[in-house]
């Protein structure tokens, strides 16, 4: 079979700061995406055209990324590095590169087409296409041949900007490390085995907060002196240093998961949950599940439900794992211990906990 060598643009323009759809979006506007479903024995695949209005079918397949579009967008952007004196000085640029993709899946003869007008940008732009993985070959009635392609890499100030502000994002979540948030006990829905609740966290939060006085005033009860004085500070202090913290940094988790999400990234965390000692274990894993589904219940209405759809799995790129633990284990020194459900000890132990938070 005579092989057939077409040239195939593929532009791929990365809008880091706004939504996902926003970055397919403008991908979109410079070129034409089809995805053709092959017969038999050939395996289905993207193919991108520049300046094609036929759709490749079962019988002709351009060369594709593996992943698509998106894994390539994020290859390209995470790679590629502007240099420093153009980036200082605001200078930008498309450079494009030629490679042949071989039926084998490497890429070879790569060379510059087009010059950005800098040297630096041109050898960058280069560099970043010889350092692309494997890529699915082009097929022609499902045998793979070989196929040039051409690859605008554009530098961008705008985009750039986009990506340190990513990059200070992935951090913040780096640091934000576990976050502990505190229910009352028996809540949410009390005196019920539900695994799943329509109560969101705030509400929940706001009752627990509008009780601190109570069990500032339960922790005294039976003391005197300074013993009492110590008890209710401590009361006071969990309320301000652990409730209220962990419900702010809540707020700022979810708004920053939002906005990872809408700039490209990917997010994954476990939300474990758990229980007082105070019932017995089966019914404290209904319960602790119920914790969860309520802090879920709050990420899906906050920011204006932009994340819910993340949660619910109508948009890909947030993958949550649920771990509801029921009671807290305690060890003989802590049973011997009293425990009530006003007891600072029972209190800590009504929690959920996010962690494990991951951006790529």
């Amino acid at each position: 079979m005579k092989r057939v060598y077409n040239f195939i643009v593929l532009v791929l323009v990365l809008a880091l700061s706004g939504a996902v759809s926003t970055t397919y979006a403008q991908c979109n506007n410079d070129v034409m995406l089809y995805g053709g479903k092959a017969s038999g024995s050939c395996k289905k695949g993207i193919a991108v055209a520049y300046g094609q209005h036929e759709t490749p079918t079962a019988a002709l397949s351009l060369p594709h990324f593996k992943g698509g579009n998106r894994a390539m967008c994020r290859y390209i952007n995470k790679t590629k590095v502007y240099p420093i004196n153009l980036k200082s000085q605001r200078a930008e640029g498309t450079a494009v590169v030629q490679a042949k993709v071989l039926a084998d899946s490497t890429i070879t003869d790569v060379e510059l087409v087009t010059s950005s007008g800098y040297k630096e940008m041109d050898d960058e732009a280069i560099r970043v296409v010889k350092s692309f993985p494997k890529m699915c070959p082009a097929t022609q009635s499902c045998t793979a041949q070989d196929m040039i392609i051409q690859i605008p890499i554009k530098f961008s100030m705008e985009e750039e900007e986009a990506k340190e502000k990513l990059a200070e994002q992935k951090k913040l979540v780096r640091n934000i490390g576990p976050i502990t948030l505190y229910f009352e006990n028996d809540r949410p829905d009390p005196r019920t085995k539900n695994d799943y609740t329509s109560t969101e966290y705030k509400g929940l939060y706001d009752a627990y907060m509008d009780k601190q006085n109570t069990y500032v005033t339960e922790a005294g009860k039976g003391l005197a002196g300074n013993a009492k004085s110590q008890a209710e500070n401590e009361v006071r202090t969990f309320f301000n240093d652990s409730i209220a913290t962990g419900y702010d940094r809540l707020q700022k988790l979810t708004n920053t998961i939002v906005d990872l999400l809408e700039s490209g990234s990917d997010v994954s965390f476990t939300i474990s949950g758990f229980a007082s000692p105070l019932s017995n274990n089966d019914y404290n894993m209904h319960l602790s599940s119920r914790r969860i589904e309520s802090v879920l219940n709050y990420m899906k209405q906050a920011n204006g439900g932009k994340l819910a759809p993340y949660i619910t799995g109508e948009k890909s790129g947030l993958t949550i794992t649920k771990n509801p633990n029921g009671e807290v284990k305690r060890t003989e020194s802590s049973q011997a211990q009293r425990v009530t459900v006003y007891g600072l000890d029972a209190a800590k132990d009504r929690r959920i906990v996010i962690h494990d938070l991951i951006v790529y």
